[in-house]
């Protein structure tokens, strides 16, 4: 479970929700306190599941904030876990991608794919495969514009 602070400022029936997050310069809109509240929990979780994707652990947050512009904290608490995330084997994705297995762990490795181990199976997160097989279509397009070949 994330805890996360978020300062509410109301601002004519709608609010402006700002988390507490370092680094964060997002800002959530909601029409109302109660779609304002809701919001703010799908992009919380949002941000830990890409969090977990990305690093393998979810952000741990700082409680106790003041209001910076006269709001109100709001403290809103969500529960994800990798399992969420639309994910394949390392096996598939070598499939997917026309590659070997030992390919797929040094794409993992150096960062290119996000992945984890359940016991002893790799997953892969499809979006992280996606991403990957767009940008070799986008280089693959860039050649061809340029006439390098490859």
């Amino acid at each position: 479970m994330v805890i996360c602070e978020f300062e509410f400022v109301e601002d004519e029936g709608s609010y402006i929700c700002r988390p507490f997050l370092p680094g964060c310069t997002t800002f959530i809109r909601g029409e109302g306190y109660q779609n304002a509240v809701e919001l703010s929990a799908s992009w919380l979780k949002a941000a830990i599941l890409e969090s977990l994707a990305h690093n393998g652990t979810a952000p741990r947050l700082m409680l106790g904030h003041d209001a910076r512009e006269d709001g109100q904290i709001v403290t809103i608490a969500v529960d994800a876990s990798l399992s969420e995330l639309p994910s394949i084997t390392g096996k598939e994705a070598a499939e997917r991608l026309g590659v070997s297995h030992a390919r797929i762990s040094q794409l993992c490795s150096d960062g290119s794919l996000d992945s984890w181990t359940v016991g002893r199976t790799r997953m892969v997160t499809e979006a992280s495969i996606e991403l990957l097989l767009s940008e070799r279509s986008e280089a693959r397009r860039r050649r061809r514009r340029t006439g390098i070949s490859a």
